[in-house]
């Protein structure tokens, strides 16, 4: 006779499923077991990071935004940057001028146009990002540590596989 796992208790969205059953009986929640936790981890992860990178006087906001100039290696308009953030124009103009503020990046005249302006990092935050980057990088592969090895592996194919079908191809709007 195999041996079995141990069953996990109910979690979360268990208890959320039991509670819509209760109200609408036999409505379908399935969707839930994978969509309503995706959005629970997140916003637990979120929290928690959020943490992390305030031990280390940053906000989010700022922490997202530097991160994308510091992969992009490059200078980016405040278009750019807000659709790669998925925030709005007026979200990314908020968090230019308070990283303006902060000295860690710069706004620069787009040469292209002369009208548009080029923001990039600074020197100083480009040094300030890699330690932050590292504690998060530690916080998240702590959390993950729940997982073995080929689990999580499989959880990261599984999720790729759903993000690539949800989110837009590159140069799509």
């Amino acid at each position: 006779m195999p041996e079995s796992q141990p069953a996990t208790p109910p979690d979360y969205v268990d208890r959320v499923r039991h509670q819509w059953e209760q109200i609408f009986p036999g409505l379908e929640t399935s969707s839930a077991d994978i969509v309503a936790r995706i959005h629970r981890i997140g916003q637990i992860i979120q929290l928690r990071s959020d943490a992390v990178l305030a031990e280390n006087g940053i906000t989010r906001a700022e922490f997202d935004m530097l991160s994308l100039l510091a992969r992009t290696g490059r200078p980016m308009g405040p278009t750019e940057l807000a659709g790669e953030l998925l925030i709005s124009g007026a979200g990314a103009t908020k968090r230019i001028r308070k990283l303006l503020d902060a000295g860690l990046v710069q706004r620069d005249t787009n040469p292209q146009d002369g009208r548009g302006a080029l923001v990039r990092m600074t020197p100083e935050a480009r040094t300030r990002l890699r330690p932050i980057l590292e504690s998060v990088l530690t916080f998240e592969a702590g959390m993950l540590a729940a997982l073995d090895t080929a689990a999580a592996g499989h959880l990261a194919g599984d999720l790729r596989s759903l993000l690539t079908a949800l989110e837009p191809g590159p140069g799509a709007s």
